[in-house]
């Protein structure tokens, strides 16, 4: 709320104005977190995400694509992620124990952000399409992460008052 003082000639006129942010938020991710080039903005609207919903605002994030890898168990990516790591540059100097340390380095991983949302109450979904895209099952989605179709989730996604893309 914010209060506007005018002065007039023999007495102060206090008017005020009332301004207020959209009461839901949905965010929407697709891309890969396993690229560095989308490890910052998908840290950011996560971040964004968890503090809004600390506001007490109404938060909906979606996961499709490839982030739907941010809703596995964290111990199964960061394997899955050295492996792959481990195929493709083993004329690389970096070890695993490298990367491992460079995710440690980050205030919140991506991971701790989406269980703060959870936590909080915001609602995190993930995309039952992509499930086939990525080859992950059902189960290896974490607790707490609703699979939904993209038609519903469109649906949620009209309802709500600003939607972002990260």
């Amino acid at each position: 709320m914010v209060l506007l003082f005018f002065l007039c000639k023999n007495f102060t006129c206090c008017v005020t104005m009332s301004i207020n942010f959209p009461a839901k938020y949905f965010l929407l991710f697709s891309n890969s977190p396993k690229e560095g080039i989308h490890r910052n903005s998908i840290n950011a609207g996560l971040r964004i995400g968890l503090t809004l919903l600390m506001e007490e605002y109404e938060v909906h994030v979606l996961l499709t694509e490839e982030a739907i890898w941010l809703a596995t168990n964290p111990e199964d990516m960061r394997q899955k992620t050295l492996d792959q790591f481990s195929q493709k540059n083993k004329s690389s100097s970096k070890t695993g124990k490298e990367i491992i340390q460079y995710e440690d380095d980050v205030s919140f991983t991506p991971h701790e952000l989406i269980e703060g949302i959870i936590s909080f109450g915001g609602h995190v979904m993930a995309c039952r399409s992509s499930l086939a895209l990525t080859g992950l099952k059902e189960e290896d989605i974490m607790d707490g992460v609703e699979l939904i179709h993209l038609h519903n989730a469109i649906k949620l996604m009209v309802q709500c008052d600003k939607a972002f893309v990260f």
